[in-house]
């Protein structure tokens, strides 16, 4: 049994989602170097930016089922995503070193239940006989973003400032709130 037009749609709209949470985890480590040095930080202190993030979106995924139960799965994923675009933004106009870290901790708050509340909107849609297929169509772009994240990087901190890094998900993530007010089932 093929996926219908309308299962695409939500798919797309769980999926962009998702490729945000998933290259954060790893488009700032090439900036590094960088973010130490326009911050006036030592290595030991910056790792916080990269270690905050991965800490804070770890801390919350058990919360995902509770959240979604009480206060249902389009709200937990729209949540999610608006405090991860919250936190993007607040990281792209951080001013020191401790306020992109808490920045980052905000973030990761927000990156953390997008891509499981994602994946329970999925499963719902699908249901069990198409479980499979949705799963997959979730998990290849899931697999791209650790692979994608440091090239991005790469080229955003060759080519612009740092702070594009966390900027570069404002218009991902409008398009999906955008796209999920319409898409996601209340």
């Amino acid at each position: 049994m093929g996926l219908d037009r309308a299962l695409w749609q939500l798919a797309t709209v769980v999926v962009l989602g998702t490729i945000m949470s998933i290259l954060d985890t790893t488009i700032v480590n090439v900036a590094i170097e960088t973010l130490g040095r326009d911050l006036d930080a030592s290595l030991a202190s910056i790792q916080w930016v990269a270690t905050g993030y991965l800490l804070a979106l770890a801390t919350v995924i058990p919360l995902t089922g509770w959240a979604m139960e009480r206060f249902g799965g389009r709200a937990v994923w729209m949540g999610s995503v608006g405090l991860f675009l919250l936190g993007s933004a607040l990281c792209g106009l951080a001013w020191s070193t401790e306020s992109l870290i808490v920045f980052r901790v905000l973030q990761g708050f927000g990156g953390g239940m997008v891509l499981p509340a994602g994946q329970a909107i999925m499963a719902q849609a699908a249901g069990p006989q198409r479980m499979g297929r949705v799963m997959s169509v979730i998990g290849v772009p899931t697999l791209l973003g650790p692979i994608l994240g440091p090239v991005i990087g790469g080229l955003i901190v060759d080519h612009l400032s740092w702070r594009w890094i966390f900027f570069v998900n404002l218009p991902v993530g409008a398009v999906a709130l955008t796209l999920a007010a319409r898409t996601l089932p209340r």
